[in-house]
């Protein structure tokens, strides 16, 4: 099989606090928190990449978005000092790959999930070219990212980790 073509796409997601509110659970934020977030937005959004991986020969054509690791240590730092603006920061890194994935693909912003495709040997290929490891239980080994059919191509059905997943197990 030939290799992937893997084209870097802009992702420059809007910072929507209701958007983040529902990621953390939260119903508002306090000043402090939210001046934090904003500033982090703004430098974080550097740290965000998103690439089309698209098979040559026709066929699958994927969307996968990442932050940088640089992203997961500031992180993992500040929760070590303090679980609760770690635990805030946590979210704004989600809620910024998530808007990313929403501005690509706008079946997400209606409650959609990004299924998990089981990648191929080219998809496996391609992560390993952009840095990336693929992990046995489905992931790669960056704590924030998105790997999804480009565009939608449905929902459960196709994802790879239909068994565990905690939202298909209370539709069923």
């Amino acid at each position: 099989m030939p290799p992937m073509d893997i084209q870097e796409i802009p992702a420059d997601p809007e910072f929507d606090m209701f958007f983040y509110c529902e990621v953390a659970g939260e119903n508002r934020i306090d000043r402090n928190t939210l001046e934090e977030i904003e500033e982090r937005w703004e430098r974080w959004s550097g740290h965000l990449h998103a690439f089309r991986l698209t098979n040559p020969q026709g066929g699958a054509q994927y969307l996968l978005l990442f932050m940088d690791k640089a992203v997961e240590d500031e992180i993992e730092g500040i929760w070590q000092d303090s679980p609760t603006s770690g635990l805030a920061l946590h979210n704004l890194a989600i809620a910024m790959v998530m808007s990313a994935a929403h501005g690509f693909i706008p079946e997400l912003q209606e409650g959609r999930c990004a299924p998990l495709p089981k990648p191929g040997q080219a998809a496996l290929d391609a992560f390993a070219t952009l840095g990336l490891t693929w992990n046995p239980e489905g992931t790669v080994n960056r704590q924030y990212a998105v790997f999804t059919l480009y565009p939608y191509s449905g929902g459960c059905d196709i994802c790879y980790l239909q068994e565990s997943c905690p939202k298909a197990a209370l539709e069923r």
